[in-house]
């Protein structure tokens, strides 16, 4: 018996191929609804927490100091947008993915936001053009209530959540 000589059932062909298709599409809708939907967040081992106090992008930072600000903070009906950066002055940038935290001030849960970074055009210095970091999130599962919001800035191997003293009803 020949490969060629095989007779292709051509309604089992179309069934595989809207399976195949439907299977397609669920997983990149799963996979798209993900980097839009809050995570739940808790403290690695090896994360430092400390806060700032709210600085102008134009001052100087004295080396080793944590300079960070929010430039957009926006809360509609579905969906939460944050925009800013985060720096420490002195520190080479190398491995920096950071995203945005959310804390719950009555119940104290926490919700990572995924972030892009981005060239922040608000900051004067170049080398701190590429600090600026950028999320988008639905509001859905998350509760309303008040919260902090906190940068969680991964550099070099380290790890440290910043409290910007920002917070927001939601």
């Amino acid at each position: 018996m020949n490969f060629l000589d095989i007779e292709i059932n051509e309604k089992l062909i179309v069934k595989i191929l809207i399976v195949s298709v439907a299977f397609v599409i669920t997983y990149l809708a799963f996979t798209m609804s993900s980097l839009l939907v809050f995570k739940s967040y808790k403290l690695g081992p090896n994360t430092s927490v400390t806060s700032i106090e709210p600085q102008n992008a134009t001052e100087f930072v004295p080396d080793g100091e944590i300079s960070a600000h929010i430039d957009l903070l926006e809360v509609d009906s579905k969906k939460i947008e944050i925009a800013g950066w985060m720096f420490i002055e002195g520190q080479e940038l190398k491995t920096f993915n950071s995203s945005f935290v959310l804390k719950n001030q009555e119940t104290g849960k926490m919700y990572l936001m995924r972030t892009q970074m981005e060239d922040n055009i608000n900051l004067v210095e170049e080398e701190h053009k590429p600090y600026g970091i950028h999320a988008q999130c639905l509001l859905a599962g998350i509760p309303k209530g008040r919260y902090d919001i906190y940068v969680l800035y991964r550099n070099n191997n380290e790890d440290m959540l910043v409290n910007t003293l920002i917070w927001k009803d939601i």
